[in-house]
């Protein structure tokens, strides 16, 4: 199922994630949660046949990495770097399923002066991350996709070097460092306001998710702001994390799911009327009046901040409250600072 909308709360369901859950090659499994690869390396033997069936060949080194033009990413290659930040959502599809994910909302903006982060959750134990970055491989500035994050609690990362750009077309081919194109292959499509972007692993199709843009992020200038690469064996910029309290009266009478929904723009009581930049769900055991939700690797600023107590379960499916249900009054301010750690309290006072 592919749900092509730019209204942030549907029911275009279940959502699944990507590129996470699946085997890898040994050195690119992180555990200790910094997000770095550690920089591991293998071979791997290409045939020739993309699996968008063109044909096209790749010469794969000892990592994985293309090296037959032995060129850095020219300025209209790094033009993706310019024209990814933005709040881009959408479903997607894959054949890999951690659960319910009401929406994949991803918003991009730079973590430091040369990456472009973004990151969705859905609990402490299930979330995603995009990041865009150049890093020296091979002894060459290269454009990297980089993407992972915690699956049913295990941590994965994938770097994925740029190996083919088209500017007419509008993409961008990337293949995985660490296993090369026969482990993951990424195509991004960037046409105007919609984003699509296509995963294989191990040659067998594993994602497809059409963002459509929802809110710009303009940038400070031309990006990337330092050209410095980074290194292969770099873990993710540091970014601000953000701790909130969601608090109500009466005692639970049953364990019950409490959401936080963060936006940059105001949100109404009807689907629709905002777009989730980010959102966390917990589980607040019998007889609990409050919830800690952390939000890590979250990008500094000013959000309005809406919580429910989903008494009937069904807030994953739409982002929306109904009938039953705790929420906050509308559109609390929360500011996150630009490091370390923040932190919010929001109380939840009216019954729908």
């Amino acid at each position: 199922m592919t749900c092509h909308t730019r209204a942030p709360f549907t029911s275009c369901l279940p959502l699944a994630l990507l590129l996470a859950a699946c085997p890898a090659p040994e050195a690119d499994d992180s555990t200790d949660g910094t997000g770095s690869d550690g920089g591991g390396s293998s071979t791997v033997a290409v045939d020739g046949t993309g699996p968008d069936g063109t044909g096209s060949t790749t010469a794969a080194t000892d990592d994985g990495v293309d090296s037959s033009t032995g060129e850095s990413p020219g300025d209209d290659a790094l033009e993706l770097l310019e024209r990814l930040p933005g709040l881009w959502i959408a479903p997607v599809t894959s054949t890999t399923s951690v659960g319910d994910f009401p929406i994949m909302a991803m918003d991009m903006r730079p973590a430091d002066d040369r990456t472009i982060f973004s990151r969705v959750d859905l609990d402490a134990g299930n979330n995603l991350r995009f990041a865009f970055t150049v890093e020296e491989v091979d002894g060459a500035p290269t454009l990297i996709f980089r993407n992972g994050g915690y699956f049913l609690g295990i941590l994965r990362d994938t770097r994925t070097a740029l190996m083919e750009h088209d500017p007419e077309a509008e993409t961008w081919r990337f293949c995985a460092i660490a296993g090369g194109c026969g482990y993951v292959e990424a195509l991004v499509d960037l046409s105007g306001d919609q984003l699509d972007m296509t995963a294989w692993v191990m040659g067998r199709p594993h994602m497809h998710w059409v963002g459509m843009l929802a809110e710009e992020r303009p940038l400070d200038g031309p990006f990337p702001y330092d050209e410095t690469p980074g290194s292969t064996d770099d873990p993710f910029p540091a970014m601000p994390t953000l701790r909130v309290t969601l608090s109500w009266a009466d005692p639970l009478p049953e364990p019950t799911e409490a959401w936080i929904i963060l936006s940059t723009t105001d949100c109404g009581l009807v689907p629709g009327s905002c777009s989730p930049s980010r959102f966390l769900r917990g589980t607040a055991e019998t007889g609990a009046t409050s919830i800690e939700l952390t939000l890590d690797q979250i990008h500094a600023g000013d959000y309005r901040g809406n919580a429910v107590l989903d008494r009937n379960g069904n807030l994953g499916g739409t982002l929306f409250p109904d009938n039953g249900d705790l929420v906050s009054i509308p559109n609390q301010a929360v500011t996150v600072a630009d490091m370390g750690e923040s932190s919010a309290s929001i109380s939840l006072l009216v019954e729908l």
